[in-house]
């Protein structure tokens, strides 16, 4: 019998789950964005990442993202369709935010999970800088950190660091895996994502 994982066209499974990366026109989207001030309603980080981003702030509800989740929703939508649902499920996306990252600006590891126990989570670089996203293996083991040194095979399963991080890129994933940003090496241009999560529930 043929292995799901080797008909799938959309879905690559790293870490033991099923990522999905694709290329999006970036021309609608380049025109909405022209639309937003940025600045208005992103603020520095708590931590010390030099991120500066719009979760959790009031503003960020203000602003319209439905020219931006209708076109990640469809990309979306064929992740879900691709593992196959066994019975109807309602998809909602949630509330996306931006995250702007200066030079050296970075993210430490986490997740998405949340309060709201999110099932599903995407990001699309909007600019991509110098950096990129990277997911992390949280059940990897000392015995694991040695191995990727010494079998090829392993380097996959204790961190994934994606080939494809240019403008456009769209990532979706599971809320659960662990990622991280690296630091935008990138002195004249910033690292400009807008992320969301998505829970799906039957209907």
């Amino acid at each position: 019998m043929t292995d799901r994982k080797e008909i799938s066209t959309i879905l690559k499974y790293k870490l033991g789950y099923p990522f999905a990366i694709f290329s999006v026109d970036t021309t609608k989207i380049d025109t909405w964005v022209e639309t937003l001030d940025l600045d208005t309603f992103v603020t520095d980080e708590f931590t010390h990442s030099l991120c500066r981003t719009s979760n959790g702030v009031e503003d960020n509800l203000k602003i319209n993202y439905a020219p931006l989740l209708e076109i990640v929703g469809e990309y979306v939508h064929q992740y879900i369709d691709e593992m196959r649902p066994m019975c109807e499920i309602d998809v909602e996306m949630e509330h996306p935010w931006v995250n702007i990252y200066g030079h050296n600006g970075f993210q430490d590891c986490h997740d998405h999970q949340g309060p709201g126990d999110n099932d599903f989570s995407w990001s699309y670089v909007h600019e991509s800088g110098k950096s990129s996203i990277i997911f992390k293996n949280r059940n990897a083991t000392n015995s694991d950190m040695n191995l990727i040194h010494l079998l090829d095979e392993y380097k996959d399963q204790f961190e994934y660091v994606p080939s494809k991080k240019e403008k456009g890129t769209l990532y979706v994933f599971p809320s659960s895996i662990l990622h991280a940003v690296t630091p935008n090496k990138s002195k004249l241009f910033d690292r400009i994502t807008f992320t969301g999560n998505v829970k799906i529930n039957r209907i």
